[in-house]
C-alpha cells in the first residue's frame, strides 16, 4: 500500500471520528455547553445545528375532553367539556369584557351579569369544537388573570402528550386568562354596584344619627357622622386606589372603639328605684325616670349604629378591592372570611336580643312593684306607669327597626363571592373570539 492511499485512509477516519462526536453530542445535548462551538457548527450547518426537534402532531381542540389549571398556590380548575344533551336548556348570561354594557347595567343599579339569557344550546352552536364549563366562586376564578398558570390537557380519559395552550391547537389564545379577565370585568362592575349600594344605605344611617345629637355624646356622634360621610365620598368614587382601602380599614377600626365603648355602658347599666311601702304608682315613675337616666335607649342606637358603620367600611373595603381587582384576589377571600365573622357576631344584626336582655328585668321589677300595691285608691292606678316603661322598650325597638327592613347587603355580598358560580368559556382561534358566560339563577328559575 503506497503512502498517498494511507494518507487517504488516516484523513477520512479522523473526519469520520469528528462527525460521530459531533453527533452524539448534538444527540445528548451536550452542544450547549461548548457555546463557541456550537455557533461555529451552526454557521456551517444552519438547518441541522441549534434547532428544536419537530413536535409531533398538535392535538384538536374537538379531542379535548378537559384542560386542568393549576394558580400560583397550587389550586386546581378543571374545564370540562359539558353535557349539552342533558343540560341544553340552561340558561347563561355572557360577562363583556371589552364592552360598556357593565357600566350602563351598574348606573341603573342592576347586577353586572351581562347579555341576554342563552341557553347552551345557542352557545354550543357557536362553538361546536370549544366550550368547556368550569365551577368555582368568582374569587378563585379571579385568580386566573394574568394567564401565568400550569396546564395539563385530557385527551380521552388520558393525560395528553403535549401540555400547554400552544401544543393543542391555542395557539394564540389562553382560556385561563380570558376566563380569569372576565371574571376582574364582572369583579369590577360588582364592586361598583355594591358601593352604588352601600352608598344608598348610608344615606339612611346619617338621619339616624342626626336624631342622637342631644344626648350630651356629641362628640362620638360626630365621629360616626364623619366616618358616614367618607365613606359615602368613598363609594360616590368613580376611581379608587389602596388609599381608599386604607381609610375604610381606619373608619372600622374606629367603629369597632365607639362600639365596644357602649357596649362597655350598655352592659354595665343597673336600673335602680328606691322602694316605698305604699305609693307604688310613684315607685314606678321613678323606675321610669331610672330607665331614661341610665341612657339604655341611647347606648343601644350608638351599639346598633357603630356596629353597622362597622359593617359597612369592611363592606366598601372589598368593594374597593373588587374594582381594582388584579392582584387583590387574596385579600378579598381574607376579607370575606373577616366579614362572615363580623356578621356572625354584630350588635346590629340581634339589636332585637339585646333590648330583651336588657329590658327583662326592668320589666320584671316593674310587675312586682304592681301587684304588691296595697291601697291603690289612695296612691292610683299603677296600669299607666307600667305602660309608659313598656312604650320605652317598644321605642326603641321601633327605632332600630327599619334597619332590619333594609336590603342586606353584606349578605348578597357574601353569597355573590364565595357561591360557586357555574362558568362556560368558548375557546375561539383568537383572543377577541372567546368568550365567557354564567350560569343564570333567575332565568333558570323562570323556566
Amino acid at each position: 500500500m503506497n503512502t498517498v492511499l494511507i494518507i487517504a485512509i488516516v484523513l477520512i477516519s479522523i473526519v469520520a471520528v469528528v462527525l460521530l462526536g459531533v453527533f452524539l453530542m448534538f444527540k445528548f445535548n451536550m452542544i450547549n455547553r461548548f457555546p463557541q462551538f456550537s455557533r461555529k457548527l451552526e454557521s456551517i450547518y444552519p438547518h441541522t445545528i441549534g434547532k428544536a426537534t419537530p413536535q409531533k402532531n398538535e392535538i384538536a381542540i374537538s379531542a379535548i375532553e378537559s384542560i386542568i389549571l393549576k394558580d400560583g398556590s397550587g389550586a386546581d380548575l378543571a374545564l370540562t367539556r359539558p353535557n349539552q344533551m342533558q343540560l341544553s336548556e340552561r340558561r347563561y348570561r355572557e360577562i363583556s369584557v371589552r364592552g360598556v354594557t357593565a357600566i350602563g347595567q351598574v348606573a341603573q343599579g342592576a347586577m353586572p351579569i351581562l347579555a341576554q339569557a342563552q341557553t347552551l344550546g345557542e352557545i354550543a352552536r357557536a362553538a361546536p369544537d370549544g366550550l368547556f364549563a368550569a365551577t368555582a366562586p368568582i374569587q378563585d376564578l379571579m385568580k386566573y388573570a394574568d394567564g401565568t398558570v400550569g396546564s395539563i390537557v385530557m385527551e380521552g380519559k388520558k393525560i395528553a402528550e403535549h401540555a400547554g395552550f400552544a401544543e393543542v391547537a391555542l395557539k394564540a389564545v389562553n382560556p385561563a386568562a380570558v376566563l380569569g379577565a372576565s371574571m376582574q370585568a364582572m369583579a369590577f362592575v360588582s364592586g361598583q354596584y355594591y358601593m352604588n349600594e352601600i352608598s344608598k344605605q348610608l344615606k339612611g344611617v346619617d338621619r339616624k344619627l342626626d336624631k342622637l345629637i342631644g344626648y350630651h355624646h356629641d362628640e362620638k356622634i360626630g365621629i360616626l357622622r364623619n366616618i358616614n360621610r367618607e365613606l359615602s365620598e368613598i363609594t360616590s368614587k368613580a376611581n379608587v386606589d389602596a388609599a381608599d382601602i386604607i381609610a375604610c380599614q381606619n373608619m372600622g377600626k374606629q367603629c369597632g372603639e365607639i362600639y365596644y365603648e357602649y357596649y362597655t355602658r350598655l352592659e354595665s347599666v343597673n336600673v335602680a328605684v328606691k322602694e316605698r311601702w305604699l305609693n307604688k304608682h310613684k315607685e314606678l315613675r321613678e323606675l321610669g325616670t331610672s330607665v331614661d337616666d341610665s341612657e339604655i335607649n341611647f347606648s343601644i342606637q350608638m351599639c346598633h349604629q357603630a356596629s353597622l358603620l362597622r359593617e359597612k367600611s369592611k363592606l366598601a373595603e372589598i368593594a374597593v378591592r373588587l374594582k381594582i381587582g388584579t392582584g387583590q384576589e387574596r385579600f378579598i377571600t381574607e376579607q370575606v372570611e373577616a366579614l362572615r365573622k363580623l356578621n356572625d357576631e354584630a350588635f346590629h344584626r340581634d339589636t332585637h336580643r339585646y333590648i330583651e336582655e336588657h329590658y327583662a328585668p326592668v320589666l320584671e321589677k316593674a310587675e312586682k312593684i304592681a301587684d304588691s300595691r296595697k291601697l291603690p285608691l289612695l296612691f292610683g292606678d299603677v296600669t299607666i306607669e307600667a305602660s309608659n316603661i313598656q312604650r320605652r322598650k317598644d321605642a326603641i325597638k321601633e327605632k332600630v327597626r327599619d334597619d332590619d327592613n333594609a336590603d342586606d347587603i353584606s349578605e348578597k355580598m357574601l353569597l355573590f363571592l364565595t357561591k360557586s358560580q357555574e362558568t362556560l368559556v368558548l375557546i375561539g382561534d383568537t383572543p377577541d373570539s372567546q368568550r365567557v358566560f354564567v350560569f343564570d339563577d333567575e332565568a333558570n328559575e323562570l323556566d
